[in-house]
């Protein structure tokens, strides 16, 4: 078994860590339990049925209808220093060789219970085999599909291309003291590039953000704007059904490309914008596979 107890950031890191979670499991056969992943266990098909005691396999039993105080049990497990006989700890509080820690080359296999405290922890090689497995426990509840469906298709009938921008604001604003906050005007720059590196199409750009920016919509005149819904979850997914995505770095947003198997491009420090900008090619999108 797999224990994770890492609450580390909000949902995109979560997904990042559980996901690899997830993809170890599958192939080792042993099952998973994350105790810090309930804030967000609503929103997925494969977690939703255990909104208490997130689990893989999802499975439905007493466990899924009682709000026990698993939150007790996380920060008991997160104070353990000494594992029991059988349990293996893996702290996974920082990078090794700015690495994380691969589930498949530190794992016991005598080990009957994993119990993972940090976050920088993956399993590169079962991803690789398994991320379909990953989509699918992840996919949207049919509530957020249907809002994500609605916005999306007249766009995709609209638009030759179309173009995610996760305009990140918010907790990036005390970040690095805001080197991944950008103008509006710089926005503006990247999205006419985009247009110029697709010529001959009809491109759109949907905007997905954490504030609104539809009262400053007349910063980008000219151009084929609109803006997700707003909930969290069905801005994340029509961001994985576009043709291209950009933001700053960040979790959200690469959880987008994964799933949508969309290159993404993530963008430079604010004061090096105009000039990346100016030299960005399509050739500088990469697709991100999560391992």
């Amino acid at each position: 078994m797999l224990i994770s107890t890492c609450r580390f950031g909000q949902l995109g890191n979560r997904l990042a860590l559980l996901s690899h979670l997830i993809a170890y499991g599958y192939e080792t056969g042993r099952p998973v339990v994350d105790l810090a992943f309930g804030k967000y266990a609503r929103h997925f098909t494969g977690t939703a049925i255990n909104p208490y005691l997130v689990r893989f396999p999802a499975k439905r039993d007493i466990f899924s209808y009682l709000p026990l105080p698993w939150e007790y049990g996380r920060q008991w497990f997160n104070r353990l220093k000494s594992p029991p006989r059988g349990w293996q700890i893996i702290q996974g509080y920082e990078p090794v060789n700015h690495a994380c820690l691969m589930l498949e080359d530190v794992v016991h296999t005598e080990t009957k219970l994993v119990l993972i405290q940090g976050w920088y922890v993956r399993a590169s090689q079962s991803m690789k085999k398994h991320e379909s497995v990953v989509r699918e426990y992840f996919t949207p509840l049919p509530k957020y599909q249907e809002n994500i469906e609605n916005l999306m298709q007249p766009l995709r009938e609209r638009y030759d291309v179309l173009v995610g921008l996760h305009i990140r604001a918010g907790d990036y604003r005390l970040l690095l003291n805001g080197a991944y906050i950008y103008p509006l005007t710089n926005w503006r720059l990247l999205m006419e590039k985009m247009a110029s590196l697709l010529p001959n199409q009809k491109v759109g750009f949907l905007i997905c953000s954490d504030e609104d920016y539809r009262s400053q919509i007349d910063e980008f005149t000219g151009l084929n704007i609109h803006f997700g819904t707003g909930q969290m979850i069905e801005d994340l997914y029509s961001l994985a059904r576009c043709d291209y995505l950009i933001g700053p770095p960040s979790t959200y947003s690469l959880w987008a490309a994964f799933y949508g198997r969309v290159p993404i491009y993530e963008l430079p420090k604010n004061q090096a914008m105009p000039e990346q900008v100016a030299q960005l090619t399509l050739e500088r999108f990469r697709i991100y596979t999560n391992t």
